[in-house]
Parts: structure tokens; C-alpha cells; sequence
């Protein structure tokens, strides 16, 4: 396992759009870009749908992600979340890390024997979560995408 090509901090939270103010009230984190999407995961016990809104901001080569699990297959998010659902707060959830090569990631995905949580794709852009809780303290995120993909996640230099 290596966090070579590390790129991304990512946080959950209860309430997105607070997360982001005080997020950029705090850090002077600026400039987040908001989504809402709706997904399907291929998980080990079938496909399952869910839908999130996440926010991300660059920070030089650091991408911060902000996460609101909303509806469906959320069980890989709300561990962290604290039971009360007042508490915008962001919690530490997983980092990301890149990847260039698709069948060389599954390999390597192989190799690290840790569960895979979740795969998920399109628009060029594919992530494996594998659930790296018992030798880091948190998951990983492998993202694989072409160069239209990288550009679509504001990968610095892309363009």
C-alpha cells in the first residue's frame, strides 16, 4: 500500500452548506464548489444507490472534500457523524490518493487485502474505497480518471 500520489483530505458533516461557511470562516478555505449527486456503488453485497452533496476546494495541491450523506446506501459515511444530527461540525472521514493506470490500482487493491467497501464511476472519473481502518485508522480512496476527469475535479495543472 502506498499514498503516493496523495491529493485529498475528506470530512463528513450533517448540514453541507454550514460546513462550508464555517470552513471557509475558519481556514480561509475559499471557493468551494457544490454538487448533489446520486450514484450507485457497487458494493460486495450488490449495487446500492445513494445520494450526497459534497463541496470541494484546492488548497495549492491539498483538495478539501465536504461530504452530507443524504438519502440510500449512506452506512460508509454516518460512522463518524455524531448522533446529533445539530452538529454541522466536519469530521474526519478518508484521504485520496491518485492513481493513473486502472488495471495496475486493481492490482494493487489486490495485493493490500483489505475489503473493498465500495466502486463507483462515470464521466471519466472511477474511485475504489477500500476500508483501511486496521492499518491507517481510516478508509482510502483510490480515483482513477482520464485527463477530462482530472479536469472535471480541478486537478491543479489539468488544463
Amino acid at each position: 500500500m502506498s499514498l503516493h500520489g496523495f491529493f485529498q483530505n475528506a470530512y463528513v458533516t450533517h448540514d453541507l452548506d454550514r460546513a462550508i461557511d464555517l470552513c471557509a470562516g475558519t481556514t480561509g478555505i475559499g471557493d468551494f464548489a457544490a454538487a448533489d449527486f446520486e450514484l450507485q456503488l457497487r458494493t460486495p453485497s450488490g449495487d446500492r444507490p445513494i445520494q450526497l452533496r459534497v463541496a470541494t476546494a484546492w488548497i495549492g495541491a491539498l483538495q478539501i472534500e465536504l461530504i452530507q450523506p443524504v438519502a440510500g446506501h449512506v452506512d460508509p459515511y454516518v460512522g463518524g457523524l455524531p448522533a446529533d444530527t445539530g452538529d454541522f461540525t466536519p469530521r474526519f472521514h478518508h484521504v485520496a490518493v491518485r492513481r493513473d493506470d486502472p488495471e495496475a490500482l486493481a492490482d494493487e487493491i489486490a495485493r493490500m487485502g483489505l475489503p473493498i467497501v465500495f466502486e463507483t464511476g462515470g464521466s471519466g472519473i472511477s474511485s475504489t474505497f477500500v476500508d483501511a481502518g486496521k492499518r491507517m485508522g481510516h478508509p482510502i480512496e483510490f480515483v482513477c480518471a482520464n485527463p477530462d476527469g482530472w479536469a472535471m475535479l480541478g486537478w491543479p495543472n489539468s488544463n
